[in-house]
């Protein structure tokens, strides 16, 4: 008799879960009028990502990936809708993935915290989650019920919609608009160098800023003997106190200064006064942090 009891107490605790699963992914779509949702049953976490995408599979695991729901919305007129959800860890770790597939050509929208849209396709970003809808139809009909699902989505998702406040101190001169990005690791292809934040710029020539936060100064101390330790001492030269400047083989001249928790920088900015300048401005905006 304790034997059935105990197949009947797992059979109920195994259907609470399954039914908790599907419940879960409906409550992460929303119903639309006008629309049918199929919620795909497979919730792909990263045991299994590679099952679907691959070859960008290691990337999103780099940003704390956690697991990607997937549904189809379709409607009378044939209209058919993916809406992919992949929830990060952190609001900075969905940004960071985000970053790594926008461009700063593309059109942007005000949706979610940020998103694009192209022909076929319209991505955004909306708190921990990164979102992407995409269809193989055309025409003007579609890309407007592109930007309908991904508004009630994001509406569903009701998500807190903020950015690092690192974002915000990059110098607005020359800066390229929605060019930041955040990168997780192996900044610049050193695997010491992580947590980074970096923007386009463009004078005279194509040129990046950075700024990477560490917990404390002896974190960023750490990081950048690390740095200085793997180029040999010719390419190094000391302009001033915490101040070097770079001749990387890989990435060109890198500028960079150490303050308190930050290490900041330009690369391959080859004008000095407009590097100077920058770094000035970039300073008085990361002492108000």
């Amino acid at each position: 008799m304790k034997v059935h009891y105990t197949i009947i107490i797992i059979f109920f605790v195994s259907l609470f879960f399954a039914l908790k699963t599907i419940y879960g992914q409906e409550n992460i779509f929303p119903q639309i009028n006008g629309w049918k949702v199929d919620v795909e049953k497979q919730v792909y976490d990263s045991n299994n990502l590679w099952n679907i995408i691959d070859g960008a599979a290691d990337q999103f695991l780099e940003y704390s990936f956690v697991d990607l729901h997937i549904a189809r919305y379709t409607n009378s007129a044939g209209i058919d809708i993916k809406v992919e959800l992949y929830r990060h860890s952190s609001i900075l770790n969905a940004f960071g993935m985000y970053s790594q597939e926008k461009y700063a050509d593309y059109h942007f929208l005000k949706i979610g915290t940020q998103g694009y849209i192209d022909q076929g396709i319209l991505n955004f970003l909306d708190g921990v989650y990164y979102i992407k809808l995409s269809t193989i139809q055309t025409g003007g009909v579609v890309q407007n019920a592109l930007q309908f699902i991904a508004g009630k989505v994001a509406d569903n998702l009701k998500q807190e919609n903020v950015l690092s406040k690192i974002l915000q101190v990059f110098p607005g001169q020359g800066k390229i608009l929605n060019s930041e990005q955040y990168v997780a690791q192996n900044f610049l292809g050193y695997s010491f160098l992580k947590s980074a934040f970096t923007s386009s710029y463009k004078n005279i020539t194509s040129f990046k800023m950075f700024i990477i936060e560490n917990e404390n100064n002896e974190s960023s101390r750490s990081m950048l003997d690390k740095l200085i330790q793997s180029m040999p001492k010719e390419n190094i030269i000391k302009v001033g106190n915490n101040n070097y400047e770079l001749n990387d083989p890989n990435n060109g001249l890198i500028s960079l200064v150490l303050l308190d928790k930050f290490i900041y920088g330009t690369i391959d900015c080859n004008d000095k006064t407009t590097r100077e300048n920058l770094l000035k401005d970039l300073a008085s905006g990361l002492s108000k942090l």
